[in-house]
């Protein structure tokens, strides 16, 4: 039981990790390291992708936090 718990917090905390390196910045973020705007352009959309990924975030932070306690 305490192992699995110990798992489930490990795979949010990475996930919170990328999709915070993913968001784009004043210097786009990990994801200008990956072909710049056009990936994240073509895959999310115009303005999809921020929206998208501070959803995730708000949403994986809430789960971090759920599970820390």
């Amino acid at each position: 039981m305490f192992a699995s718990l110990i798992v489930i917090h490990v795979i949010i905390s990475c996930g919170l990790m990328l999709v915070v390196l993913m968001q784009s910045s004043k210097g786009e973020g990990l994801a200008g390291a990956f072909g710049g705007g056009c990936l994240s352009g073509a895959v999310f959309g115009g303005r999809g992708a921020a929206t998208f990924l501070s959803k995730a975030t708000t949403v994986l932070a809430i789960l971090f936090m759920v599970s820390c306690i």
